[in-house]
């Protein structure tokens, strides 16, 4: 890949995740800047061991024997966000700084993963195509799991494709501690290792017991995570049970409203462009019946049985299986679809680059990848722009912040901790107690 065209690319994105970078978290799905904010606060003026490395919302009135811990996530994003916070202070870039690396970064994944999948071209293309997207530009930033563990499934991915080619110990090695670390940070880490442990299962028969590592790392973990529940919480397995079941709860929601609801999600942030060409990627390689007659003739239906095409596949059923499993999750929050990303822009780039090969002109090439980047990005640049300006607790916030002037004077004031997150993050300013 060129190197300065690719450092461009991620400082373009760096410009475009900066967008309200300090914006107090009063916007679409801000909620989550203000509940992992305020856990990791807590990590930052207690310290890990006291709070038994346990994420709580507790204000610095709360007792430590009167602490409620939340147990259905490992405390991973919040003892991030306070590194920054340790670096920075406590401040809304400080929390939005952590998802951006994130961010950053996997859009550098997704290019070295689209030259190796594909070519050098449309590595360099699907980069450009991911930062155009509301998806990135917007959530991009946001201090959530799906953002911030995406990087590190990437980079499993992408270990694992270049330990397939070259059988090297070290790309091994960094695919395992990759993985470890994305089912450290949020539950779809577990979906990125079962899809590389599948692939490798059925194009590497012979390692079948190297693959083997990874559904017993998988299993440490999760034995860890219940662990450490059980350590915070006595309750920790009823509570564990209630999430799960609440938000696999999609029964309730009809299939076919469910897939009209992500359908949308989907054509606002991902644009309406992208997940045509990655439809028509998906079809490309789909073997029909003619192709079957014929003996899979096609090059393209061929194609679907190589090692990296299927991959390709399975890093679109990993972006999609969160939301496919908790529904009722994926109903209310389309921040879920962010890991769909990678897959809509490699597969587009791939459909766009079929295209472009076909003009013979290297002028009249550039000039059609040109044409189709500025369509990208400006079809949904209102909804962006939407997304960017969104106020919703303006009020709340006002009023914490008042509130949050008077405890930092007098640290005996109390922070009512039946009002919500958003009040609870700008009112408790108190350093410790």
């Amino acid at each position: 890949m060129n190197k300065p065209l690719v450092l461009g690319i991620i400082v373009l994105a760096a410009v475009l995740l900066s967008i309200n970078l300090n914006k107090p978290f009063i916007g679409q799905h801000d909620w989550n800047g203000v509940v992992y904010g305020q856990q990791a606060k807590n990590f930052f003026r207690f310290g890990y061991l006291p709070l038994k490395f346990g994420a709580t919302m507790a204000t610095a009135d709360i007792p430590s024997d009167d602490r409620k811990y939340l147990t259905h996530y490992t405390p991973v994003l919040p003892v991030l966000i306070s590194f920054s916070y340790r670096l920075f202070g406590v401040s809304e870039w400080s929390t939005r700084l952590i998802p951006i690396v994130a961010s950053l970064v996997s859009v550098l994944l997704v290019m070295m993963l689209g030259k190796e999948l594909i070519s050098s071209g449309a590595g360099t293309l699907a980069g450009i195509l991911m930062i155009m997207t509301p998806m990135f530009i917007y959530y991009g930033k946001n201090p959530v799991h799906e953002v911030v563990l995406l990087p590190f499934a990437l980079l499993g991915f992408y270990s694992y494709l270049r330990w397939r080619r070259s059988r090297e110990k070290k790309w091994w090695k960094i695919l395992l501690l990759a993985s470890t670390a994305a089912m450290l940070i949020g539950w779809s880490g577990y979906y990125a290792m079962g899809l590389i442990f599948i692939h490798g299962i059925l194009f590497q028969p012979k390692e079948k017991m190297k693959f083997l590592q990874l559904p017993l790392i998988a299993v440490a973990l999760l034995a860890l995570f219940l662990f450490h529940a059980s350590i915070l919480s006595s309750q920790a397995a009823g509570e564990l049970r209630n999430i799960f079941f609440a938000r696999l709860g999609g029964a309730s929601i009809g299939l076919i409203d469910f897939l009209i609801k992500e359908l949308r999600y989907s054509i606002n942030l991902f644009t309406a462009s992208l997940l045509l060409l990655s439809m028509i990627w998906i079809f490309s390689v789909i073997p029909g019946p003619s192709a079957v007659s014929s003996g899979w003739s096609n090059s393209l239906t061929r194609n679907l049985y190589k090692g990296n095409t299927i991959l390709l596949f399975f890093l679109g059923i990993f972006g999609l299986a969160h939301i496919m499993i908790f529904r009722q999750a994926a109903w209310y929050h389309e921040y879920l679809l962010f890991p769909l990303l990678p897959f809509i822009a490699i597969a587009s780039a791939e459909v766009i680059q079929r295209g472009i090969n076909q003009l013979r002109s290297g002028m009249a090439q550039l000039i059609g990848v040109t044409v189709i980047i500025l369509f990208v990005a400006g079809e949904r640049l209102p909804y962006a722009k939407a997304l960017l300006k969104s106020e919703y607790v303006r009020d709340v916030y006002e009023e914490a912040v008042e509130y949050g002037k008077v405890v930092k004077v007098n640290p005996d004031v109390i922070v009512p901790i039946e009002r919500d997150v958003y009040f609870i993050f700008y009112a408790d300013t108190v350093r410790k107690k």
